[in-house]
């Protein structure tokens, strides 16, 4: 079931004014944007009419939810 609300959420925009969806922005998280400044320079979001108004609360949770992820697997490593 989350892989497949993982997979329909990866195709919502986000970004609405830029066109930016999830899987995009998850991407660049991945690749090592940690924040909402890092993510504007390198794929756009937040730069579009709106100037981040309804764009900027969501990444950020992203980005912080990507954060505790990383978090947690230092904590608990695989075995």
């Amino acid at each position: 079931m989350s892989s497949q609300k993982e997979l329909i959420d990866g195709f919502k925009k986000v970004c609405i004014c830029r066109n930016v969806k999830a899987r995009t922005i998850m991407s660049a998280i991945m690749q090592g944007n940690l924040s909402f400044e890092a993510l504007r320079r390198k794929i756009g979001v937040g730069t579009g009419n709106c100037k981040a108004k309804r764009c900027r609360t969501p990444i950020e949770k992203r980005v912080k939810d990507y954060k505790k992820s990383l978090e947690k697997q230092t904590e608990n490593p695989p075995v």
